[in-house]
This record gives structure tokens, C-alpha cells and sequence, in this order.
């Protein structure tokens, strides 16, 4: 797994957004597949997202991201029951507001399931599920093979010029919700 452009990830799944800078999902020529952008770290370790009720709801109503993504959530609910692919976008630093994104990358394995919808506000519900499975058995954070790629801060090379690298998990991380363990080697999110 490595880290994409959102136009990658996209692609990845044969979806093509509206606008590739500020798009928060996709759908496939055919209307057949639909992809959404989902912050790893608002998953709970269950494997779902609520965003019913969402604090940062006022920031992104208006949004055309979030106009889209409305768009194409009932998209997946009238013509692919209820699923949809999940681009995972990790943030830099989740202290800080905004969240900056540190990278996106496409769930190869498993899929959500749009569970409830609000086509007004585009607040939404939906749980990690396992599409291979007869009854699409629900899954959770754990279950997912591989851990995100860890972000790289920029560096200054010989000439002077400023790289970006990613580097393999150089971290201690919880096998439930993939955040980088204290020193304690307890997580502060699952403890």
C-alpha cells in the first residue's frame, strides 16, 4: 500500500470526481461504484462513522465537497445497496485545526455500508464491512491487513531543495486504532 493523489485513489477504483482539489467522493461512469474520502482517525474501532450531530458540521455543510458527496452517497444507496469504496486520508498532526492531510490511500479489502443518510446536511452513517462475505459480515479497524503509511515531514537534500519521503512505520502502533503508541505503550484513544 502506498500513499496516492486524491485523482489516484480515484482512480484506483474506477470512480472520477467532480473536481479532483476538493472532491470528498466519486462515482463510476456507470453509477456502478462509488468511492468516499473517510478520516481514518473518525472511525471508531468498530469500523464505523457517525457524523450525525458532527462537531465540525457548520464548517462543511456548504461545502461543494459535501454537496457531492450527498450526490453520490444516494447514488451508492439507489444503485449499489448501500456500499461504497474507502479512500482512508490520515492527518499530520490531529492537534491541529484544520486537519492538514498527510495522505490518502484506497481500502484494497473491505468496503462500507451507508447505514443512514441526511440528504439535507449530508451528515451521514456507515460501517466498515467485508464484501467477500455471503451477508457482508461487519468488520472492524483491527481486521484491516495493513497499517496506514506514516507521513514524512520534508527535508532539505544536498542542493538545498526540500523532499518529501515516506518511511515505513517507524512507530509503535495500536493494533486497534492504528495511532502511534506513547511511551507507556498504552493507546490513549482505546485505553
Amino acid at each position: 500500500m502506498k500513499i496516492t493523489t486524491l485523482a489516484e485513489a480515484f482512480e484506483f477504483f474506477g470512480t472520477f470526481p467532480d473536481n479532483p482539489r476538493w472532491s470528498w467522493s466519486a462515482v463510476s461512469p456507470d453509477s456502478k461504484t462509488v468511492a468516499v474520502t473517510v478520516w481514518e482517525n473518525e472511525v471508531g474501532v468498530d469500523g464505523a462513522v457517525d457524523f450525525f450531530g458532527h462537531a465540525g458540521l457548520a464548517d462543511w455543510v456548504s461545502k461543494p465537497g459535501n454537496r457531492e458527496r450527498i450526490r453520490n452517497l444516494k447514488v451508492a444507496r439507489d444503485h449499489c445497496g448501500g456500499l461504497f469504496h474507502v479512500i482512508w486520508v490520515t492527518a499530520r498532526d490531529l492537534n491541529e485545526r484544520p486537519w492538514t492531510i498527510a495522505g490518502r490511500y484506497p481500502e484494497e479489502r473491505f468496503m462500507m455500508k451507508l447505514i443512514d443518510l441526511n440528504e439535507t446536511t449530508g451528515e451521514f452513517s456507515a460501517a466498515l464491512i467485508d464484501p467477500g462475505s455471503s451477508d457482508h459480515e461487519r468488520r472492524t479497524m483491527a481486521d484491516r491487513p495493513t497499517k496506514p503509511p506514516v507521513f514524512t515531514a520534508p527535508t532539505r537534500s544536498g542542493a538545498g531543495q526540500l523532499t518529501r519521503g515516506m518511511s515505513l512505520r517507524e512507530t509503535a502502533t495500536c493494533p486497534t486504532c492504528f495511532m502511534a503508541l506513547p511511551a507507556t505503550g498504552v493507546c490513549d484513544n482505546c485505553a
